[in-house]
């Protein structure tokens, strides 16, 4: 407890992952591979009529924020401005949507 306190605590390194009959123990392989899954369980097809609705509604409501910035916001983006903009962050800590950005970084080409 007092390692954690005091921030010396080591993060668990993943050494393999199992998935059907393949070993993978390559750090970017482990990293495509859990990006593929994520991706394909977060898909909108395997969401239920009962999510759907919910999304639906939820993607209706408008932002309620002030900003005095002159971009608009939820224009599309390339991919190569999505890669620049990831190269130049640094880690952060997870914020409320879960997302790492070592995730985003590391995603399947």
């Amino acid at each position: 407890m007092i390692n954690k306190i005091a921030g010396k605590r080591f993060s668990a390194e993943v050494k393999q992952l199992q998935t059907d009959d393949k070993e993978i123990t390559s750090v970017t392989d482990i990293a495509d591979t859990l990006a593929e899954t994520f991706s394909e369980i977060s898909f909108t097809s395997h969401y239920g009529e009962t999510c759907k609705l919910h999304k639906a509604t939820a993607e209706r409501q408008t932002l309620k924020f002030k900003s005095n910035s002159t971009e608009k916001d939820n224009t599309p983006f390339s991919m190569d401005e999505l890669l620049d903009s990831l190269s130049k962050s640094s880690d952060t800590a997870v914020g409320q949507d879960d997302i790492h950005c070592q995730m985003l970084k590391h995603l399947p080409s």
